[in-house]
Order: C-alpha cells, then structure tokens, then sequence
C-alpha cells in the first residue's frame, strides 16, 4: 500500500501567510488604541465655593490652614479636603490606602493661612512633601499639619511657630488623632510619638513666605474649630460609591 505524504506549502507561500498575519495584527493594534482613551492626568484642582471635605463634611474655601486632595482608584476627579489633618485621617485608613492614587496637599509658604489660596497652583505632591506636627495654627477642624514642599520653610516655620517637621511616611492614624497645638508635654500618651518637637523661638506673629509679607499671613488663631459663615448645618458627604465626587 502506497502512504501520501502531504506537500509541504513552498517557502513563498509560508512567508505570504506570515506576512498576513502580522499585517492583521497591527491593523488590531491600532484599532484598540485608537478605541481606548488615555487616563486623564492626576494633577490638582481649583478648590470651588460648594466644596465639602470628604471626611468632616465642612465647607473647605473659607477655612484656614492648608488643604489636600486625593485621587482614589475608579474615580475621575479627587476628593477634596479642608485640611491637612483630615487628609491625613482619610488616606492612612487601611481600607483606603489600597486605593489610593496621586496625592496632593497645599504648600503652607504660598497660601495666607487664614485665607488660604484656591488655585491648584498652590498644591504640590504629598507624598514628598514636608509636615510640621504640633503647631499653634488651627485649621478647619482644629490641630492640623502645615504642609510645605521644601524643608528649608518647614524649618523656617518651625522656628517661629514651633513643634516637629515629619515626612509622610512619619504620620500615623495615632499620630493624627492625638494630634494638639503644642508639643506634647512629658508623661502625655501623645509624648512618645514626638521625636524632636521644640517650641518657638521668635514671636508666632512672624511672617513665614517671603513671597507673601501681608500682616494677616500665619496669624496663630484660637482653638475654636471653623465655623461657615452661614451659620447652617452642613450634612455630611454621601458614601463614596459614585463616581462624580
């Protein structure tokens, strides 16, 4: 019995079919880039009159003190907060921090603290940026962190205001929460957290940005929390399960 042996396809004919293939695969290539839209960029946004904080549910334009933003996974704009310490409550809850994305806090040299600015401008990255811990000036809950993008300003801060310069990796959920005007006296649970916490050596009426030599800049203020001048109750922000935060 005689067996067949099939014929194999010339090399001409292989090449043709290979070439085929990859032509179809480039015409694939760019019809799925041409359908898929670039991720918008996470950059920083104005703060609007309107805006809530995402933690406390105040009206942020009118507190003092620095501001930050967070963007989180599946959202297209960031959430905003009213202060520093609010941000911070937020992005170090462990079933947040999975989430988190690009974030953002105001650098305290380029706002009034009283009447901050709200041009993104004044925002710089978080997570490289410089925190002072335990000083005087309240922010629109109280205690807060100033925020600053050089630790040249920090420090400057630190001089005339007093209390500890921290990285973003040095602030902790018990940190924030015990967090205060002053530094912690010795004996307070607050007292092991602090490293080198010192008090002012210049008046607190010191002016800090030297881009800015308005006297109403860091004016220390009371402990009293921020209040709207509205007077009415503000409801708290709905879960965050939309989309259009």
């Amino acid at each position: 019995m005689k067996i067949r042996i099939p014929r194999l396809p010339s090399k001409c004919t292989v090449t043709g079919v290979l070439g085929l293939l990859l032509v179809a695969l480039a015409i694939l290539s760019l019809t799925a880039c041409g359908s898929s839209k670039p991720p918008s960029p996470q950059v920083a946004v104005d703060i609007h009159k309107g805006d809530v904080c995402a933690v406390c549910g105040m009206y942020i334009e009118a507190g003092p003190g620095p501001r930050g933003e967070a963007y989180i996974q599946d959202y297209k704009v960031p959430l905003k907060f009213g202060s520093t310490r609010d941000f911070f409550a937020y992005v170090l809850q462990p079933e947040n921090k999975i989430r988190l994305q690009h974030l953002l806090v105001q650098d305290s040299a380029q706002i009034n603290w009283q009447h901050p600015a709200n041009e993104a401008r004044t925002f710089v990255d978080a997570r490289t940026a410089y925190y002072v811990a335990w000083q005087p000036l309240t922010g629109l809950m109280g205690p807060t962190f100033a925020s600053f993008a050089s630790n040249k300003d920090a420090a400057a801060f630190v001089r005339s205001h007093g209390g500890e310069i921290l990285r973003f990796s040095d602030v902790t959920p018990e940190l924030t929460s015990m967090l205060g005007y002053r530094c912690p006296t010795r004996g307070s649970p607050a007292f092991a957290l602090a490293k080198a916490c010192i008090t002012p050596t210049r008046s607190a009426d010191s002016s800090l940005a030297t881009q800015d030599r308005r006297s109403d800049l860091l004016h220390p203020s009371n402990s009293v929390p921020h209040k709207t001048d509205s007077g009415r109750k503000i409801d708290r922000p709905p879960p965050l399960d939309g989309r259009e935060h």
